[in-house]
C-alpha cells in the first residue's frame, strides 16, 4: 500500500480529473444538449461557483469541530458522483442546473479537509513539499483530464459522465484508506513553534490578500471555463480557427470544438502545475506582494491577446499565463491559511470560498457579457477587473500588519 502522503495526492489527481470532466464537458453540454447560449453556459458556471462558495463559507463555522475532517471529504465525494452525473439525465437546463448545484455546494466540503490533512504536518519545509506535491496532483489531474474529457464528449456526452462518475469512486476509495492526522503527524515540539514564528506573523499578515489574489485567479478561471468554449465553437464553425497565422487551417480545426477547447485547458491547468512545482521547493517567493501583482499584469495582457487571435498557440500560450498566476495566487493562499493550526481547517475552507466566488463572478461577467456584446469582449477589457483587484490586495496588504500583531 502506498504512504498516505501518496494517497492523499492520488485522491486530489483522481478527484480534479472527474471535476474537471465536468467542467469541460458542462458548457458543451448546455450549448448542444440543452439548447443553451453563451449566456446560460455563463450561468451554469456562475451559479454553481456561488453554491460552492457559500457552502464553503457557511461549513468554515463548524466543519474544524468533527474528530476526524476527512468524513467531510468522504461524504462529500460521494454526493458529488451522484449529483453531478445525474445533471446528464435531464433535458430541462434549469432541473440540470440544480441537481449539478448540490453536487457543487458537496464538494466545498472536501477540499478544506483534504488542505487541512496536509496542514497538520509541524515542520514548514516538509509541509510546503508536502502541499507542492498535493497541489501539482490536483493540477495535473485538471492538465489531463480535458484531454480525455473532450474527445469523450465528442464521441458520446454521456461517455464523459460515466467517466466522471467512475473516477470519482476511485477518489472515494483512497479517502477512505487514510488515516487521521492525528495518528499520521507528530505535535510541535516548542522549539519548532519558536524557529517558525516569524514566518507565521509574516504569513498572517499577508493572508486577506492571499484570499483576494486567489478570487481574482479563479475570476479568470471561471471566465476563461464556461465562456470562451464559445470562442472556439464559433471559431471551428467559421472555419477560422488556426495553429499560428496559416491560410488554410487543418483538418482538425474544423471540427471537434470540444477537443480543441481542450488544448488550451491543458496548457491553463499543466502551467498551475509547474509552478506549484517550483514553488513547492523554493522559498524565496513568500511575502512577495510584487509577484503577485507581475502575474497579474501578464494575465490581463494574455487575455486581451485571447480577445483577439484567432491562433490555437498563442491561446495556449496565453492560458499558460493564466495559469502561473492561478499556480502562485493559490498556493500562496494556502500556505498562509495553514499557518495557524487552530484555524487552518477554518481558513482553507475560507480560501476555498474565495476560489468559488472568484469562479461565480467570472463565470456570470464574462457570460452575461459574451452574449450581450460578443465573446471577445470580456478578454478584452478583463485588464480593468484586474487593476481593481490589485489595488484592493495593496489595501488589504497595508491594513495588516495591525492585525498580524493582535
Amino acid at each position: 500500500m502506498f504512504s498516505p502522503q501518496v494517497r492523499i495526492c492520488l485522491v486530489a489527481f483522481t478527484l480534479d480529473f472527474a471535476v474537471m470532466i465536468g467542467m469541460v464537458v458542462t458548457p458543451f453540454f448546455v450549448l448542444n444538449q440543452l439548447g443553451g447560449t453563451a449566456q446560460t453556459a455563463g450561468i451554469f458556471g456562475a451559479v454553481g461557483s456561488a453554491v460552492y462558495a457559500s457552502s464553503a463559507l457557511i461549513s468554515a463555522s463548524f466543519v474544524s469541530r468533527t474528530k476526524n475532517g476527512l468524513n467531510w471529504a468522504f461524504g462529500g465525494i460521494l454526493i458529488f458522483a451522484i449529483f453531478y452525473t445525474m445533471m446528464a439525465l435531464f433535458s430541462d437546463w434549469r432541473m440540470s442546473l440544480a441537481i449539478s448545484c448540490i453536487g457543487s455546494a458537496a464538494l466545498s466540503l472536501v477540499w478544506p479537509a483534504l488542505h487541512s490533512w496536509v496542514g497538520a504536518e509541524p515542520n514548514l519545509a516538509r509541509r510546503a513539499r508536502t502541499m507542492s506535491w498535493f497541489n501539482i496532483a490536483w493540477s495535473f489531474g485538471f492538465s489531463l483530464s480535458p484531454l480525455v474529457a473532450g474527445p469523450l464528449y465528442d464521441a458520446d456526452y454521456r461517455y464523459a459522465f460515466v467517466a466522471l462518475f467512475c473516477i470519482s469512486l476511485i477518489a472515494l476509495a483512497l479517502v477512505k484508506s487514510l488515516p487521521h492526522e492525528s495518528a499520521h503527524f507528530d505535535a510541535p515540539t516548542d522549539e519548532l513553534l519558536l524557529a517558525r514564528a516569524d514566518d507565521d506573523r509574516a504569513s498572517e499578515t499577508y493572508l486577506y490578500t492571499g484570499w483576494c489574489a486567489t478570487f481574482m485567479a479563479n475570476m479568470l478561471a471561471g471566465g476563461f471555463r464556461f465562456a470562451y468554449p464559445k470562442r472556439i465553437d464559433d471559431l471551428v464553425s467559421s472555419g477560422e480557427l488556426r495553429l499560428l497565422w496559416e491560410e488554410t487551417p487543418a483538418a482538425f480545426l474544423r471540427s471537434a470544438p470540444a477537443t480543441n477547447f481542450s488544448y488550451l485547458a491543458f496548457a491553463f491547468s499543466f502551467a498551475t502545475a509547474l509552478t506549484f512545482l517550483y514553488v513547492g521547493r523554493t522559498n524565496w517567493w513568500k511575502h512577495r506582494f510584487y509577484l503577485l501583482v507581475g502575474t497579474q499584469i501578464a494575465s490581463a495582457a494574455a487575455y486581451h491577446v485571447m480577445g483577439r487571435t484567432h491562433s490555437l498557440i498563442i491561446m495556449c500560450l496565453c492560458c499558460a499565463v493564466a495559469g502561473v498566476f492561478l499556480g502562485l495566487a493559490f498556493f500562496s493562499a494556502t500556505y498562509y491559511s495553514l499557518a495557524n493550526a487552530a484555524q487552518k481547517h477554518k481558513r482553507t475552507s475560507i480560501n476555498e470560498a474565495s476560489v468559488g466566488f472568484g469562479g461565480f463572478l467570472g463565470s456570470l461577467v464574462c457570460g452575461m457579457l459574451a452574449e450581450r456584446y460578443g465573446v471577445t469582449m470580456p478578454f478584452l477589457y478583463m485588464p480593468i477587473l484586474l487593476a481593481a483587484g490589485i489595488v484592493t490586495q495593496w489595501i488589504l496588504l497595508k491594513s495588516s500588519p495591525s492585525r498580524a500583531t493582535q
